[in-house]
């Protein structure tokens, strides 16, 4: 029986064949990194766990590689408080004396800015303190979100304790996606139909012609999401794409990899990507899916048959609209988001804001013209970060707002208020619904 890419590399880094459902006691991991919520108490508790014990040795507290641990400061910069300032300087200084690579503010968000610089490459087994750590799934590697305890022994370790290895779900993709659908309609699709927790404990191979005709901006966004539907993380096979992208930019050696053509799945599932329409997420879950075509039928539902995270949705007008996130704001996203916008103007009664993913991203969104359409048609474009994603700052919303997003949650206060309703849908979506006010299919933009 063949491997699948999970098998294959977790195999490579322990050394041996491994099964699913084996336990790894432990698994050595290639690159992690942190943000500016876990990197300041990470640093704090391996500091107090670690310290003493390298000063009895007569070292400095020292992580397990400083060329493969990265920190970046991306969900509350440019930082608005007093503490948040503090974790970032901590950050900053804990880096600079130990060699080890931390991002300015601006720079980007974390699950976009690594992969740009190259430092991601198939055969990684990549853990991030966010659960989004599965975009670099898209890069044939293993990765994966986990808490402040796991990354800091994998600070000082380099390894991952008592690690199960996960069966694997095969998504098929077939056809092309026709004109003013995206890859995020793909995903939320595939959520909609899996549910919240169809693919627990479960890797998410994305597969097939339908995935091979799909740019890496694309494919980021699918693997994005995976755990949207509670996977343990996404994940594509190398190809002509990757290869393309890798070119020039891979910091670490590239290998291909892909799964054995006679490999074990848990399931199959085929998407005939033909078949798709733009598709929109209901608050409070990424799995309440609707194609737009049924969109008003969604509303009525919402109203007759509410549950605590299918909640009544009064209409199909919003307050609010935005454009970004780790899982939309890559330049392609900025591109179809600008040919809905261009010649048009933002409604009066929304709020539109823009955020490029990563400093790389806005500085060819602004030297292309892409940020010059947004701001003349009345959005508010910020710097590189999670924005209103996070619910933090720049963009947090009221008791009463309706914000249409491209973001990958919907969950209940995720943005502000837990009485806003928060709707999860592609770029083009997005941007043709904050310039009619309502819940609107980007098609007609496209003709």
């Amino acid at each position: 029986m063949g491997q699948t890419m999970v098998e294959k590399i977790v195999s490579r880094q322990v050394g041996r064949p491994v099964q699913i459902g084996e336990k790894i006691e432990r698994l050595p991991i290639t690159k992690l990194f942190f943000n500016d919520v876990i990197g300041p108490p990470a640093i704090e508790n391996f500091m107090a766990d670690f310290g003493e014990i390298y000063e009895q040795a007569g070292k400095p507290a020292q992580v397990f590689d400083p060329k493969r641990v990265f920190f970046l400061p991306d969900h509350s910069v440019p930082t608005f408080s007093i503490h948040i300032a503090e974790g970032v300087k901590l950050m900053q200084s804990f880096s600079k004396e130990r060699g080890i690579k931390c991002y300015k503010e601006g720079d980007g968000i974390e699950h976009v800015v690594l992969i740009e610089d190259g430092q991601i490459v198939p055969w990684d087994i990549v853990l991030g303190t966010d659960s989004h750590t599965d975009t670099n799934g898209a890069l044939g590697t293993l990765a994966f979100g986990v808490g402040t305890t796991d990354a800091e022994y994998a600070m000082a370790t380099g390894h991952l304790y008592d690690f199960v290895v996960p069966e694997s779900v095969k998504f098929e993709l077939t056809g092309v996606l026709p004109k003013g659908v995206f890859s995020k309609d793909i995903i939320l699709h595939i959520i909609g139909m899996m549910g919240a927790g169809g693919c627990s404990k479960r890797v998410a191979e994305f597969t097939g012609p339908g995935v091979r005709s799909l740019t890496m901006d694309a494919r980021t966004t699918m693997c994005n999401m995976a755990v949207e539907m509670s996977a343990r993380t996404g994940i594509m096979a190398y190809d002509d794409v990757l290869a393309d992208f890798l070119k020039d930019r891979a910091e670490w050696p590239v290998e291909p990899i892909d799964s054995d053509p006679d490999a074990s799945y848990a399931e199959t599932y085929t998407i005939d990507l033909s078949s798709l329409e733009p598709t929109v997420a209901f608050p409070h879950k990424p799995a309440n899916t609707t194609p737009i075509s049924q969109l008003q039928e969604m509303i009525a539902r919402s109203q007759s048959e509410p549950t605590a995270d299918f909640v009544p949705v009064d209409d199909d007008t919003i307050t609010d609209a935005f454009l970004g996130s780790c899982t939309n704001a890559r330049y392609e996203d900025l591109v179809a988001g600008a040919e809905v916008m261009r010649g048009n103007k933002v409604h009066p009664e929304v709020n539109l804001i823009v955020i490029p993913a990563s400093r790389k991203v806005y500085e060819r969104a602004m030297d292309e013209g892409l940020l010059q359409v947004f701001v003349k048609a009345g959005a508010n474009v910020e710097s590189s970060n999670c924005g209103p994603c996070f619910g933090s700052h720049m963009g947090v919303m009221s008791g009463k707002s309706k914000m249409i997003s491209t973001s990958n949650r919907n969950y209940k206060g995720r943005m502000g208020s837990p009485d806003t309703r928060i709707f999860l849908a592609s770029p083009a979506t997005v941007i043709a619904s904050a310039i009619e006010g309502r819940i609107t299919d980007p098609r007609k933009y496209f003709e």
